[in-house]
């Protein structure tokens, strides 16, 4: 599976949406060999930037978060795994917090936010916080309620291999 989305707002921004099965080599094979061979699709979810510099609406924000629940709908047996990048810069901030953090926390809110107006009761998102050496990095995990057990094991997977060859 590949599918990307160009999402295009109001003020001209546009960002890239792109869901895959192709491993990237974030999540480690044998983990994917073994969610796959139980039925489970790990799809991985990029999202980028690719015109513009204004803030992001909140508008964009329900759009890429309807995006995302359209590719759970259409894949029942799929766990999606979001890495929160720290390519480009945030608005300023009275408190300080890395760039993945900030994406971090604004995605969970849009989530949850999300889940709320839809009443997507049976979608969770699962925060993976790794510590590194200069930053701390970011992942979430979308899935069914249904699927824990899988998100769990991929939560694991990224707090294990990140960073480490297999």
């Amino acid at each position: 599976m590949n599918e990307v989305f160009v999402i295009s707002s109001e003020m001209g921004d546009e960002y890239k949406l792109q869901f895959t099965t192709d491993s990237s080599g974030i999540i480690a094979d044998s983990l994917l060999a073994e969610l796959n061979s139980e039925g489970i699709e790990v799809i991985e979810v990029g999202l980028g930037r690719i015109n513009g510099i204004n803030v992001t609406s909140p508008r964009m924000l329900y759009e890429i978060e309807s995006r995302i629940a359209e590719v759970l709908e259409k894949h029942p047996n799929a766990v999606l795994s979001f890495f929160c990048d720290f390519i480009s810069m945030v608005p300023k901030m009275r408190k300080k917090m890395s760039v993945q953090e900030y994406r971090s926390r604004i995605f969970s809110a849009m989530f949850k936010h999300y889940v709320f107006l839809n009443r997507q009761d049976g979608y969770r998102n699962k925060v993976v916080k790794i510590e590194g050496y200069a930053e701390d990095y970011y992942f979430h995990v979308i899935y069914h309620e249904r699927h824990q057990r899988y998100a769990d094991m991929i939560a694991e997977g990224h707090q294990k291999d990140f960073g480490k060859p297999e």
